[in-house]
């Protein structure tokens, strides 16, 4: 954790970091995480303003390691994923005024693996390509 200009920030490394996307998206990403495992705390923050994203936080990444293509697709649909030592910043207030909390953190030590959100949001991007065909 650090801070720097009066905010406190994680910075993502490989066992702690976040996957940000368009909010619309987010909703859905968080609805497939609960259906498949409905015990995963997902620790949600978001910003108060127009076309704001969804940053999740995440734990470290199991399995194959994303590539490129499909690194390129999530980045069609406006999914990132932060690389390490990039910052995650930390609600200051309970207040939807800035960055707060969509779903607070309810444990460190529960937080979804990157894979986990990664493959939900891979399933909404590849049904979606499938409707438009």
């Amino acid at each position: 954790m650090s801070s720097s200009f009066q905010r406190v920030a994680l910075i993502a490394s490989r066992s702690l970091g976040a996957v940000a996307m368009p909010a619309g998206m987010g909703v859905q990403v968080r609805q497939l995480v609960e259906q498949d495992d409905p015990t995963t705390a997902l620790p949600i923050i978001s910003y108060q303003r127009a076309r704001r994203e969804w940053v999740f936080l995440v734990g470290p990444p199991r399995g194959n390691k994303t590539r490129g293509s499909a690194l390129a697709e999530l980045g069609d649909a406006g999914i990132r994923i932060l690389e390490s030592g990039q910052r995650v910043w930390l609600p200051m207030t309970d207040r939807p005024m800035g960055w707060y909390w969509v779903s607070p953190p309810v444990s460190a030590r529960a937080l979804p693996s990157r894979t986990t959100v990664i493959a939900a949001a891979k399933r909404l991007t590849a049904a979606r390509r499938s409707a438009t065909r």
